[in-house]
């Protein structure tokens, strides 16, 4: 419980702190860009992530991102992602997105006896969501994914990709 007391006012801050680089109202323009999301992983780990780049026009976006997710259990993983994430808007307002995230994901209480699968892994992540512009030029996204993680090293797993099936939801400025 108080894990996601925890998880759920980080969100709230970075919500709030990102008004701080909203964009003037044109929506999708050329330009600086970032999200912010809330996501859940096969329905048991609960985490967020921010992404921030640059629009080369109204349709493509290619970002930096962070992220982390946890068990909502202080003795189960946490773990922490970092990417490249690229989206394609079909259209410029109201629209269905097509992104990828690729990057590396490690898990910070990798122990010996614990139930973590892997300590670090390589990440790809294909997603399909909608996204809603708002009168601000903000805009909320709602998204569907498939985490997939690659071990390396130590790995507690003889199956070579992971996969997590993963909602979010997001604000976009």
């Amino acid at each position: 419980m108080k894990t996601k007391l925890i998880t759920s006012t980080l969100a709230i801050l970075f919500l709030i702190s990102s008004s701080v680089f909203a964009q003037n109202g044109n929506g999708r323009s050329r330009g600086y860009h970032g999200s912010i999301a809330v996501t859940d992983q096969l329905g048991v780990f609960v985490g967020a992530e921010t992404s921030h780049g640059y629009m080369f026009d109204s349709h493509n976006y290619i970002g930096l991102g962070i992220g982390g997710f946890i068990l909502p259990n202080d003795s189960l993983p946490i773990y922490m992602n970092t990417f490249i994430d690229y989206h394609n808007y079909l259209r410029e307002k109201n629209t269905f997105v097509l992104g990828l995230k690729a990057g590396w994901s490690h898990a910070f209480n990798y122990l010996e006896d614990s139930g973590i699968q892997y300590q670090n892994g390589v990440l790809f992540e294909p997603n399909a969501g909608w996204s809603w512009r708002l009168k601000s030029g903000n805009g909320l996204c709602l998204g569907l994914g498939a985490s997939m993680v690659l071990p390396l090293g130590n790995s507690r797993t003889s199956r070579k990709i992971l996969p997590m099936p993963k909602i979010s939801f997001g604000f976009e400025f």
